[in-house]
């Protein structure tokens, strides 16, 4: 029944909704093969008044260091129908990377985008990848396409969890300001996600969606019962984020801060 629903033409289905903290299950039988890097485990999103931080888990007997190449990418969408976001009717399949992965026009297309890839390595024991990096764009409709907000090489360290001797999480401090653009991020307000394990290169499909927890292979959308790689993933359930109130002890500094920038200018004047 939920399949049903989730797949008619015009659903909009949340999978799951939440705050800062909050761990987004995934369902590793969406996976397109048996490499563990391309099961999505668990998310968990968060805020302070400045960042959004993602932290991106794979399967627990995967190592993001060293089995292999692949790309995790976030979209975000209002989950207003009228959003004017990129859809799978757009020539690069509706997202920043051209992946064959899209939001449905009932959420309103994708508006915002973040692509995350490994860096520091070459992803082999002799060569381990060390840190993720990512890019970061928004979809305007003035423009009618994808603008690069910025770009993070490495920096962000793979962690390692749930042993010191397996690396399959890392987590993406991403600015709020660099979705401005699209999204009203204040505290109590809301934004649309799913986070999809893909291919590095062409347009490739999801391999694992963190929000639709289905094999791809099995349901309506697909035209047969066997997983294609390249077959458009139009995406018809997400799941929510609710923006949280920063920490007390953050606004506490950030106050503390200012009251002493007026006391220095104060003493000074």
């Amino acid at each position: 029944m939920m399949g049903v629903v989730a797949f008619a033409a015009s659903a909009q289905t949340i999978n799951q909704s939440g705050t800062a903290g909050t761990k987004y299950l995934g369902n590793d039988a969406g996976e397109g093969s048996s490499n563990p890097l391309r099961g999505l485990n668990y998310a968990i999103v968060s805020n302070d008044a400045n960042n959004l931080y993602f932290t991106i888990a794979v399967e627990p007997v995967a190592s993001l260091a060293t089995n292999g190449d692949f790309n995790y990418i976030i979209g975000i969408t209002t989950g207003n129908p009228s959003a004017g976001g990129d859809t799978s009717a757009s020539s690069d399949h509706g997202n920043a990377y051209g992946r064959s992965i899209s939001f449905s026009t009932s959420f309103g297309g994708m508006t915002d985008f973040i692509g995350a890839f490994p860096a520091g390595g070459s992803g082999s024991t002799l060569s381990p990848y060390t840190s993720y990096g990512f890019n970061d764009y928004v979809y305007t409709n003035n423009t009618g396409g994808w603008g690069k907000i910025e770009t993070v090489s490495s920096g962000e360290p793979i962690s390692m969890q749930p042993s010191t001797t397996q690396s399959n999480a890392f987590t993406l401090t991403v600015p709020k300001s660099d979705f401005a653009f699209n999204l009203s991020l204040t505290p109590g307000s809301t934004f649309d996600f799913d986070i999809d394990s893909t291919g590095t290169s062409g347009n490739q499909t999801a391999y694992d969606s963190l929000a639709f927890g289905g094999y791809y292979g099995t349901v309506p959308q697909y035209p047969t019962n066997t997983y294609s790689s390249t077959y458009q993933f139009n995406e018809t359930v997400l799941d929510q984020y609710t923006v949280a109130v920063p920490e007390p002890s953050t606004v506490m500094l950030v106050a503390a801060g200012f009251g002493t920038v007026i006391f220095l200018r104060r003493r000074r004047g």
